[in-house]
């Protein structure tokens, strides 16, 4: 996670029982710098969360690069970037999975509210199952995790 972000995409990562380490933004742009990001990596790295602020795309190339390198899920908090994209692509579409806000801030709003969006299969039913909160599709009001 970036060091210049929003408290809720390392809010995001605590819930979820994770533990965020913090990398340097590159001063040029104000993203996450991706040689920081490569060396902040341990085993007990998961994913690496791409924070595009400002409508300003992150160095997707790269952080895909050393995701794939590394066996980790990139995933893209494209809350600021409604619209924004990254040589021709969308963002939110560069990752395995993105958010978005609609909060009352953000370019694109409904007051409240967001979306994950993901091109994987697994990851969607994941998400589906989550967003039911976490109940069986078998037994009403049955929460199996």
């Amino acid at each position: 996670v970036p060091s210049f972000t929003y408290v809720a995409s390392v809010a995001a990562i605590v819930t979820a029982g994770g533990v965020p380490v913090m990398v340097d933004c590159d001063e040029t742009v104000g993203l996450m710098d991706p040689a920081a990001v490569e060396a902040a990596i341990t085993d007990k790295s998961k994913f690496i969360m791409a924070v595009h602020l400002y409508g300003h795309p992150v160095d997707m190339d790269r952080i895909t690069d050393i995701a794939a390198r590394r066996g980790l899920l990139v995933i893209e908090d494209a809350a600021e970037a409604h619209g924004a994209t990254y040589k021709g692509r969308p963002v939110g579409s560069l990752g395995d999975l993105a958010t978005f806000s609609f909060y009352a801030n953000k370019v694109m709003t409904t007051g409240e509210g967001g979306i994950v969006v993901t091109n994987n299969p697994e990851l969607a039913k994941e998400m589906v199952f989550l967003r039911g909160h976490a109940m069986s599709s078998s037994k009403r009001f049955w929460h199996t995790d």
